[in-house]
């Protein structure tokens, strides 16, 4: 049996580095402030929803325990060579169970819109789905998303290259549920790094057209703008939290990022 660990936030299990670079730095997940954005640092490694409170709430791992102090348990790896044929095996796996890469358009290269148009395996899904209902539009939405997730993650932790699709599975959850607002801000968030500020915004501003009741509407909204300032774009963000606060009057967080953007 191992000797216990030194009693430090670094060997807590709630102990979770604050990026996925080299650093000393983590945030405590078991921090109340951090369970609205769990589901995405959990499952998608995704610290865009809350850089600003990292900022605030990160410590360094060799700071002493508080009283939720949770130990990790330590797991014996097999051999390295054991290890290495188990990581291969699983590689080659994914690999066969991967479809081929979409003989269609590239995401890349058009935009979300333009492959709804042109491109017949997304066309064919947004008229098989439009004769669905809503929840089953919504469910094979999800599916779509989080498969997308897992697979990168599945590659990230082996440390290999995912395989790119021309077209993501974030394109292909919106084929199939307009109104998924997942999926809204993922595409309307890559939209804008590939430089298509237009076609980012016409998605970004759609989740202002969902029902208030909407699953985490509020916090994809208010990611978006932070997404938006975190690149100093203060117009574009500016528009954001306007519709925000006008769709969501009550939220303060709202009228604080009109304020905030009036600063700067």
């Amino acid at each position: 049996m191992s000797d216990p660990l030194e009693r430090i936030c670094g060997n807590c299990n709630s102990f979770f580095p604050d990026t996925f670079a080299p650093t000393e730095n983590g945030i405590c997940l078991a921090d109340e402030a951090f369970e609205p954005y769990l589901d995405d640092l959990l499952d998608s490694g995704d610290f865009s929803g809350c850089q600003l409170l990292i900022e605030v709430k990160k410590i360094h791992q060799e700071r002493e325990a508080c009283s939720r102090y949770d130990e990790v348990e330590m797991v014996e790896l097999p051999p390295n060579a054991a290890l290495e044929d188990l990581v291969d095996n699983l590689l080659e796996q994914k690999l066969k169970d991967e479809p081929p890469l979409d003989p269609g358009y590239s995401f890349q290269h058009n935009s979300f819109a333009w492959l709804l148009e042109h491109d017949e395996r997304l066309k064919k899904l947004r008229q098989k789905y439009k004769k669905c209902s809503a929840e089953e539009r919504r469910m094979a939405a999800d599916f779509e998303y989080h498969t997308s997730s897992a697979d990168q993650l599945f590659y990230d932790t082996i440390g290999q290259p995912m395989q790119p699709a021309a077209i993501p599975g974030e394109a292909v959850a919106l084929a199939i549920d307009p109104n998924y607002a997942p999926a809204l801000l993922t595409v309307g968030t890559h939209e804008y790094i590939l430089g298509r500020t237009e076609e980012a915004m016409h998605l970004l501003l759609d989740l202002f057209n969902l029902p208030e009741n909407t699953e985490d509407l509020f916090i994809i909204i208010n990611k978006a703008a932070s997404f938006l300032l975190e690149r100093q774009d203060t117009s574009m963000a500016m528009k954001l939290y306007s519709s925000a606060s006008e769709k969501f009057p009550n939220e303060h967080a709202f009228q604080d990022g009109i304020a905030y953007c009036l600063k700067r």
